[in-house]
């Protein structure tokens, strides 16, 4: 049924010029009209469901981000009242850019909590491999793999995290990381939770921070735009990282061995972006929130989707949000520099999941550390 709308004059004028200026001069705004709106589907895509879950994190975001602040621009100096400034910029641990006539100074392993890093036991080989001296590059963690990597022995050489939940305290809240808390060095996300945060410090680590990427920030009114600016300070003078984290910690771990470090090439280990074969949807961790933003069973079949991996030769299923995360980190290996590429580039050694493609190499770790020792 037609419904009337009123419109004020100059828009109504501003509509007919435009109008005019995209060559439908001689059709009736009804056409003009519908050409506007031809690319606008009523019903939600897969992707768009996932953005918009997204985005109702925007305000825990912004509110960790106002706790920290003080923290990031101040540092200890005047939070604790003391006379020394400690707050570090992630930039402080960039490596210098190699090309294709230099070559990266070390390899790296980013570690992932993909259930193929315990079913292929790939943390007891890399910890041997350490003991005798056979690996010695990078080594990029999730913050969930933390503990993991200290009961192997392992110190990774940074620990990312990006999640603004209070839940992430426990990885940081332990026996283990309090006894090698002055070895460790965190990327911490500015929008991460503060109780997190006050428990790392009190942990002893070296905090890096830096910014998650939410839009371009050389727009004008960018949000990350924004916080950059508020976290420069007498102290702290340079604006901090953004970082694109595409998502998800193991995704910004990986943008930091490549991007920070400058490591090439880069191997994953417990990346899959996927569910083994035989895991029960209903127990998948996005299943209730999908239902609940969708409200329509009938999207199942179209989320979860089987998925064959041609080199490894195994199946595994993916949902909309690993789907989400494994688009947009191919998208990243699409975009990398000729130099990351050409000595190495990114090596899937997971033994599963649904990471493959053109600019993704796969080989079992074992056969890694033997081809790239450092």
């Amino acid at each position: 049924m037609p419904k009337r709308i009123k419109i004020p004059d100059l828009i109504y004028r501003k509509l007919f010029e435009k109008k005019d200026r995209d060559g439908f001069a001689d059709e009736s705004l009804t056409k003009y009209l519908a050409f506007l709106v031809k690319d606008i589907n009523l019903k939600p895509t897969v992707g768009e469901n996932v953005r918009e879950c997204t985005k109702l994190l925007l305000d825990m975001w912004t509110k960790n981000f106002a706790d920290n602040l003080p923290y990031i621009r101040f540092g200890n100096k005047l939070v604790m009242n003391i006379d020394t400034y400690e707050a570090h910029n992630l930039a402080e641990l960039a490596e210098p850019e190699p090309s294709i006539e230099k070559p990266p100074t070390h390899s790296a392993i980013v570690i992932g909590r993909g259930p193929s890093i315990f079913k292929n036991k790939h943390l007891e080989v890399l910890s041997k491999a350490i003991s005798q001296r056979r690996y010695d590059g990078v080594i990029c963690a999730t913050d969930g793999m933390l503990n993991e990597c200290l009961t192997h022995h392992i110190i990774p050489t940074l620990i990312t995290t990006v999640d603004g939940s209070p839940i992430i305290k426990k990885w940081y809240d332990t026996s283990l990381v309090k006894k090698h808390g002055s070895k460790l060095k965190i990327a911490l996300s500015t929008t991460v939770n503060h109780e997190v945060y006050k428990t790392i410090h009190k942990a002893g680590c070296k905090i890096f921070w830096f910014h998650p990427m939410f839009d371009d920030p050389h727009e004008f009114g960018s949000w990350t735009r924004i916080q950059r600016l508020m976290t420069v300070s007498d102290f702290l003078k340079k604006p901090l990282q953004a970082i694109s984290c595409g998502g998800n910690t193991g995704t910004t771990s990986w943008v930091m061995a490549a991007t920070l470090f400058k490591a090439s090439p880069t191997c994953l280990i417990g990346m899959d972006f996927s569910y083994p074969e035989g895991t029960k949807l209903e127990d998948t961790p996005y299943f209730s929130g999908f239902m609940e933003a969708t409200k329509d069973a009938g999207m199942i079949p179209h989320v979860y989707k089987k998925v064959y991996h041609p080199f490894f030769k195994t199946y595994a299923y993916i949902d909309a949000v690993f789907t989400s995360y494994r688009q947009s980190f191919l998208e990243f290996q699409r975009k990398t520099p000729p130099w990351y590429q050409h000595w190495g580039g990114t090596i899937n050694a997971t033994g599963g999941g649904a990471l493959f493609g053109p600019e993704i190499k796969c080989m079992t770790f074992k056969k890694f550390l033997s081809k790239y020792p450092k």
